[in-house]
Formats: C-alpha cells, sequence, structure tokens
C-alpha cells in the first residue's frame, strides 16, 4: 500500500494529520506499506516578518478571515505560541531524508521539534541535529546545508501536485485512488485505509472501525 502527503511545516493541519498518521502507523501493522512525501511549501521561500503568526499563514494559504483561520487551528494544541520561520531547507533535508529512505522518521522529528518543542527549524545547526537523530549522512547533510541540493526538487513537487489538481494541504492520496484533503482524524485514517486494503484484497476486508490487524506489544 502507498500513501503520498503533501505537506509543509509551516501547515498546522499538515503537523495534525501527520501526528494522527503517526498513531494509526505505530498501532496498526501494514504490510508493504510506503509514505511518500511531497514538499508544498504554502508559502514558497518563505522569509519571516516580525508580526506574522501561524495564523496568518493559514488565512493568506486557504483563503480566510482571520477569525475563520482562528476557528480551523483552535483543536491543534499551543498553535499560538509556534513562530513561523523559513522551512525550504527543512523541505530539502527531507528529499535527502526520502533517498536514505529515513523520511518518516526525519518529519515525525521536525514536527515535533517546531510544533511542540518550539524549535527554530530554519537554523541549520537544528535541522542538521533533527537530520543526524533520524539516521541521515553526516556528510550528506552537511552537503545539503551548505548548497542550493534539492531546491529544485521541493520547487517541482509544487508544481507538479498544482498540475494534478492540489491547490491545499495537507492533501493524501492512497494507492492512487483514495483522495483525502485537509485535516484528517484518526479515525479517518483507519476507515480510507480499510478502504484502501478492500480494494486491494476483498478477502482480507471486515467490518468495524477498527478492523485492521491491532499491533502486539
Amino acid at each position: 500500500m502507498k500513501i503520498e502527503i503533501w505537506f509543509d511545516y509551516l501547515c498546522p493541519l499538515s503537523y495534525q494529520t501527520h501526528k494522527n498518521l503517526e498513531f494509526v502507523l505505530e498501532n496498526y501493522h501494514f504490510d508493504d506499506l510506503e509514505v511518500l512525501y511531497r514538499s508544498y511549501e504554502v508559502i514558497p521561500k518563505f522569509n519571516m516578518h516580525e508580526s506574522c503568526t501561524l495564523h496568518d499563514v493559514v488565512s493568506k494559504h486557504h483563503v480566510l478571515t482571520p477569525e475563520e483561520a482562528r476557528e480551523l487551528l483552535k483543536e491543534i494544541k499551543d498553535v499560538d505560541k509556534v513562530t513561523p520561520v523559513s522551512v525550504h531547507d527543512a523541505h530539502r533535508l527531507s528529499h535527502l531524508a526520502k533517498h536514505q529512505d529515513k523520511a518518516y522518521a526525519f518529519n515525525k522529528r521536525v514536527f515535533k521539534a517546531f510544533y511542540e518543542d518550539l524549535q527554530d527549524i530554519s537554523d541549520t545547526r537544528v535541522l542538521r541535529a533533527l537530520a543526524l537523530g533520524a539516521g541521515l549522512e553526516e556528510d550528506e547533510v552537511d552537503d545539503v546545508l551548505e548548497s542550493s541540493r534539492y531546491d529544485h526538487a521541493v520547487e517541482c513537487n509544487r508544481e507538479n501536485a498544482i498540475m494534478k489538481g492540489i491547490h491545499e494541504i495537507p492533501h493524501m492520496r492512497i494507492n492512487r485512488q483514495i483522495r483525502l484533503s485537509g485535516l484528517q482524524s484518526i479515525k479517518d485514517l483507519i476507515t480510507c485505509l480499510n478502504r484502501a486494503l478492500y480494494i486491494e484484497n476483498p478477502s482480507e476486508y471486515c467490518e468495524g472501525d477498527n478492523c485492521m490487524r491491532k499491533k502486539t506489544r
């Protein structure tokens, strides 16, 4: 099974959807599951200015009023404490992580660092520590941070998404058949993964919200 996710670190809905996906992946068993990350900067090469908040970023991306943006994000804990920063380098390292089969571990660390630990993920020292902690090769990490490597890949991911009709994130696609746009709850993800399993192999499908085989601990 293949899950594609278009995301941005500056998008709190991407963070919450990824956190819900983490719960599902770490508590349920899937055979041959692959998660593919697609960069989608909501504000390409964003440069922070002092008064900007995440609510401003979401308001601009989703074309919402400030009040509507606050309502959309009201369930995301401590979002007011998170300061928007440039995330382009983080996206470039995400592409390196993808090539080294460490994308899930890297992105999990970056989201946690930004939204829960309130770290500045535009700081190359912070990014370097997160990348090495996820198991990326040190010399390759340094090469990315000291160059423009993967610049084009980040830009192409966004352009290709727009050509596919994806104009808002987070956006997910399961097995190229099931599309999910916006914030996805744990229940939403389980339901859609069950549906994908049924399409892939109807004989293994069963009824109920939590039909998938629970991991044994």
